[in-house]
């Protein structure tokens, strides 16, 4: 046998060498882990060393003749990953082992190779051949790292499948092992993977779940993945689009990897929950992206950009989910162990056009938004200070080369500390002051716009808090000297550009990590177009953003986090009382105030419920379940308050101290399509609903179009809230009296924050709302959104038009009256011409009262402004407090009919929101107030003369003074009108005073008659058949729970009700034929000649003083005329005269002209 000399330095070996197919699976993660990675191409040893360099040529040659019968081809099967177990001062290696199959094969071979080299086989210094593929090193590290790489590691094996290595003999050159001789293997070169050479650009897809169908197992390509590179060819471009984008650092323990297992399943949740169209997480491991692929996670979010079933290359990884395709790239950064993951949205984005193009020239560049996921070095030191910096400029020069036109957002943990940690650690000497300088070079202003800064909303946008999060106090360190404080590390960056707006950023409050996630809800804008609202100039002002904040937080104007927790709790108390079985489907979503965000602590919280069920049967169901439901937490048990049975029904609930205004809408195929809603168009088919339907979900509609519309909500919410404390002190906030509501001054503001640049600071947009309003002609102008059109008609009782966005066109100010637009127009000249002289805020609005319930400056400012007022005096003494209640919403509607029909006198007037009770002197024992059992109080109107009414001749003030007498008469009988005064508990009644005649009073503020509380003795009495009625409407959920037909729009109980009255009517009346409408009977009377319509009176209802007559002659049919009455609104038509025959009734159903109606009985 020839003979072949070993050699006795490491600089040949005989291996089987893994084949260049099979490359790119293990080089990444050898580039980073092995240091030997391009010394050698992934192998197992045979023999190393082999045999002497000068006898490779002849070793070559007796491979060559005998190869085939040595080595036959079979394929090899990793299965499991070693750890072999360096000294102190050498490294342990992680390797790939065969399967035992692989393995018996493996030992074969060698043993034939033994045989023909036995010179090297007793030269290797082994007891036994252990066949292994080295993947990596490490040097330190305990147990911890050690799992984590073999975990890591592991997933290769079922990549790499059966795979067929060649033999190779292998010669040391340089100190790189190159191929002498192979069979059955491709020689190939060995270099670093991109992955781990600086300023390397990667391209990547990103990966999607493989659709599953019926016999199908999923894997159809024939590998073992479930997992496919998701499509982004031809997706449908959408320019003018909306998205939200979220930055979540998850932390991962590297040191103990089983203290974080128990915490994916929350971080899973608090992904589901952000709700966001992009996600950007730092601190990625193997094990949580695991988790992640067998969560909701891939529903809500069903691509993402590393496969689950690969290794990810690092420890602490950057991964985007996403709710639409993508594309992305991956950057090496110089500063190592970092990359940037740059992403590519081809769905959004801008189109560019050269100067003078039009939206319809096919030469327009679409630039798709890229999004920066980066992860910035951490610690205060200086060397730490140099690698952010240089983290941060190849980031600036990547997105700079590649994409210099496209919106660009960078986004993820910055590991930038606030100001005052920079400005400690230089003092202290922890950094130097160059080192301190970087932070602000990182991201410029003048590139960058930092999202929180511009439409974040609270003091400090603290993403990391040690403070109130346990597991950042953990991680926190003070060794080196840095005060543990709250820091804003995580961040969203967008280079500045005009084409993507920060709309809304919000921070928010899980605890499944050490960082809290930060949300932005961004915008791409649409070249404007020509509109009937003409953009508005951008105002002066000396006021800045941080005024307004000022005033806001010493009025409490802003919600605490313990009331944001709060009413999500009660929120979720609430849907968990309505899902119990049997489940039918429901959707309950806040709206009005909470919904835009605009609440403060002592808002209501209005919560529409959509489903499918009729009406009758969800009122009904809900309150048995309601009352039988037993919370997890007794401080959140759900009160009924009462049921307001009006044409919406609203059930006023009590939840944890919070006030639910709950409202039910039957639309089912709302459910079907309910994601659908916040992009569908306003004509799109999925709202071709019932008018009653529409009506119900108007507000939601409205609240996603103010929300998706308004170009920085933070900004809004702001001046929002600045202007409802203005109109809380003046005394004119109170839509039911005819003033500004929250829905009039959302659609008002709104208005202007689309006519004034996008960059306009929440001062502007309070002086531009005044000085807009102040001219405004509220008698002819209707207030419309922007590019929205609308048929509405203007009524002659419409004297303020404040149209809500969507259809049914409703007028939100029909309450508003010429007396209230007259007192609005004042006061808001007044704040415009006080903002131009440089007045403060507080200038503006006045001042509270202090704590000692003196009057606000508001109140004691109308109190002295008139010399003469109405006096509405209320009393109630009855024992029902609901009655007490329904008396009080009574008088203050006709407060508003009396506003009506002073408005036809010569005198201006102006009533005080809210409701008046004396304060008792110092010197008697009476102390009764309206917090006790009886109701005791009075409303004002203050009344002045005006100019016109000074020219008047005597006669003529003589007759205005009876007028203004009679009308005060009229209000005392429509208060007392059947059915709505309890006569017996209650006293009210309208006198005009003198200023100098009103008691010393305050304002009564404790809610007590307004439904704003109550106890056990207000919530809806309990009928002795609640167990039947409770299983009659589950067995009706479970037999039919979807309605068929549309949203019937009453109540239970007003159906009942009505149907009731109906049969009572029907059983006195006998046969009742149809009866002829009441524009017919006029036409008789006035054009036949049998009749003279001279001697013909008609009644009709009129909305404030109950039945009029007017005297046929008279009537106006045409709408534009000025005294037009709509024809549903008659009542009767009778002879002149008192006791004059009634020729026809529409409630009794009498039809003296045609003969119609009522056959009446002998």
């Amino acid at each position: 046998m020839e003979s072949f000399p070993p050699s006795s330095a490491p600089d040949t070996a005989l291996a089987l060498v893994l084949p260049p197919t099979h490359l790119q699976l293990v080089q990444p993660l050898r580039s980073l882990y092995d240091a030997a990675a391009t010394k050698w191409p992934p192998h197992i040893n045979l023999f190393y060393p082999f045999v002497q360099p000068s006898a490779l040529p002849a070793a070559c040659s007796h491979l060559a003749q005998h190869v085939l019968s040595i080595c036959k081809s079979h394929p090899i099967r990793f299965s499991s990953v070693e750890i072999f177990r360096g000294g102190r001062k050498r490294p342990s290696y992680l390797v790939l082992r065969p399967d035992e199959r692989s393995e018996e094969l493996l030992q074969d071979v060698y043993e034939l190779l033994s045989r023909e080299f036995p010179d090297v086989r007793n030269a290797v210094k082994r007891d036994e051949f252990k066949p292994h593929m080295t993947i990596g090193q490490i040097h330190t590290g305990g147990e911890a790292r050690y799992h984590r790489l073999a975990r890591k590691f592991e997933m290769l094996c079922p990549l790499l499948g059966d795979v067929d290595m060649g033999l190779a003999v292998m010669h040391r050159i340089d100190r790189k092992m190159t191929f002498v001789e192979s069979w059955g293997l491709q020689e190939y070169s060995i270099a670093l993977s991109p992955e781990a050479v600086p300023g390397s650009v990667v391209p990547r897809d990103a990966y999607t779940r493989k659709p599953i169908y019926e016999g199908d197992d999923g894997h159809d390509d024939g590998s073992n993945s479930l997992w496919e590179i998701a499509k982004c060819d031809e997706l449908e471009k959408l320019p003018a689009s909306n998205l939200t984008l979220s930055s979540f650092n998850v932390f991962v323990d590297i040191d103990d990897p089983t203290s974080d297992f128990h915490r994916w399943r929350r971080i899973c949740k608090d992904i589901v929950s952000l709700n966001s169209t992009i996600v950007c997480l730092q601190e990625v491991a193997d094990d949580l992206l695991d988790a992640i692929a067998t969560s909701d996670v891939c529903r809500k979010y069903p691509y993402i950009s590393h496969s689950p079933d690969q290794p990810l290359l690092r420890h602490r990884n950057c991964v985007i989910l996403s709710v639409v395709p993508f594309t992305w790239e991956e950057v090496t950064s110089s500063v190592p162990s970092r990359s940037i993951c740059v992403a590519k949205f081809p769905q959004f984005g801008y189109y560019s056009q050269e100067p003078g193009g039009s939206e319809e020239d096919t030469n327009r560049t679409w630039h798709p938004l890229i999004v920066c996921n980066v992860h910035l070095p951490a610690y205060a030191t200086d060397e730490a200070a140099k690698a952010r910096a240089d983290y941060a400029a190849d980031i600036k020069s990547h997105i700079n080369k590649e994409y210099p036109h496209s919106a660009v957002v960078i986004v993820g943990d910055t590991n930038i500390p606030s100001d005052e940690t920079i400005s400690h650690a230089v003092s202290h000497n922890i950094i130097t002051a160059a080192s301190g300088e970087t932070y602000a070079a990182l991201f410029p202003a003048a590139d960058f716009t930092d999202a929180w800064t511009v439409a974040g909303e609270g003091l400090d946008g603290s993403t990391f808090n040690p403070l109130n999060n346990a597991l950042a106090a953990e991680n926190a360190s003070s060794a080196s000297g840095i005060p543990v404080q709250p820091q804003r590390y995580d961040r969203i960056y967008l280079r500045k550009t005009d084409e993507l707006l920060v709309r809304e950023v919000r921070v928010g409050n899980t605890i499944s990590s050490d960082h809290y996630p930060l949300t932005a809800r961004l915008s791409f804008t649409v070249a404007k177009t020509s509109s009937s609202s003409p953009p508005l100039p951008l105002p002066e002002t000396s006021i800045t953003d941080d005024d307004v904040r000022q005033i806001l937080l010493a009025n409490n104007c802003f919600p605490s986090v313990e009331d944001t927790t709060r009413r999500q709790q009660a929120l979720s108390t609430l849907t968990a009382a309505l899902s119990t079985d049997p489940p039918f489907p429901l959707r309950l979503v806040p709206v009005g105030s909470v919904g835009l965000g605009t609440h403060d602590a002592n808002s209501d919280m209005d919560v529409l419920a959509v489903g499918a069920i009729s009406a009758s049967l969800f009122w009904r169901v809900a309150k048995h379940r309601i009352r039988r439901h037993v919370p997890t937490d007794e401080a959140y048990a759900i009160k009924i308050v009462r049921f307001v049975d009006a044409a919406i029904p609203m059930l006023i609930l009590l939840v944890g101290g919070v006030r639910i205004d709950l409202q039910y809408c039957t639309a089912p195929r709302l459910l079907e399509s309910w994601d659908e809603i916040p992009t569908a168009p306003s004509n799109s088919t999925l709202f071709a609903l019932p008018v009653p339907t529409l009506k119900k979900i108007q507000a939601y509609r409205d609240m996603l179009y103010i929300l998706n519309t308004v170009p920085n909500l933070a900004i809004f919410r702001l001046a929002y809230r600045y202007i409802k404390l203005w109109a809380v002190k003046k005394g004119l906030y109170s839509s039911k009296f005819g003033y500004l509501g929250g829905v009039h001054i959302t659609l008002l503001l709104a208005r202007i924050t689309l006519l004034l640049p996008t960059h306009a600071t929440a001062a502007q947009l309070i002086v531009a709302f005044y000085n807009h309003y102040a001219k405004w002609d509220w008698a002819a102008d209707t207030v419309l959104q922007p590019g929205r059109t609308t048929r509405y008609t203007r009524a002659t009782r419409d004297k303020m038009v404040i149209l809500a966005v969507h259809a049914p066109a409703v007028n939100v100010a029909a309450n508003a009256t010429i007396h209230t637009v007259r007192t609005l127009t004042e006061a808001m000249e007044t704040a415009s011409a006080r903002l131009a002289l440089s007045g403060s805020l507080a200038d503006v609005a006045g001042e509270f009262g202090d704590k000692n319930d003196n009057l606000t400056t508001g109140v004691q400012g109308f109190l002295t402004g008139f010399a003469r007022y109405v006096k509405v005096d209320i009393q109630f003494w009855g024992t029902n407090r609901q009655s007490g209640r329904a008396l009080v919403g009574w008088v203050e509607s006709r407060v508003v009919g009396l506003l009506v029909e002073l408005g036809r006198q010569t005198v201006a007037a102006r009533v005080w929101p809210g409701r008046f009770h004396e304060t008792p002197s110092t010197d008697t024992t009476d102390t009764t107030t309206e917090t006790d059992s009886e109701l005791r109080g009075f409303y004002l109107i203050g009344i002045a003369l005006t100019a016109e009414s000074a020219g008047l001749a005597k006669d003529a003030k003589r007759a205005a003074k009876v007028s203004f007498t009679t009308a005060l008469q009229m209000f005392d009988n429509a208060v007392r009108a059947k059915g709505k005064f309890p006569a017996g508990d209650a006293w009210v009644s309208a006198t005009c005073v003198k200023a100098a005649e009103l008691p010393p009073c305050t304002l009564d503020t404790t809610m007590v008659w307004d439904g704003g509380e109550a106890d056990e003795g207000d919530s809806i009495p309990d009928s002795s058949d609640d167990e039947n009625d409770e299983n009659d409407a589950s067995t009706l959920l479970r037999e039919d729970p979807v309605s068929d037909s549309s949203d019937d729009f009453f109540s239970t109980s007003s159906t009942a009700r009505k149907a009731k009255k109906r049969a009572a009517r029907k059983k006195n009346m006998g046969s009742t034929p149809k009866l002829r409408p009441a524009h017919e009977v006029l036409h008789r009377i006035k054009w036949d000649p049998k009749y003279d319509s001279a001697s013909y009176l008609v009644g009709y209802e009129d909305r404030f003083r109950g039945v009029l007559e007017i005297a046929v002659d008279k009537w106006r049919t045409e709408m534009s005329d000025e005294e037009f009455v709509p024809m549903h609104r008659v009542v009767y038509f009778r002879v002149k005269g008192v006791g004059g025959e009634v020729v026809w009734d529409r409630e009794n159903r009498i039809d003296r002209v045609f003969g119609s109606g009522r056959v009446e009985k002998e």
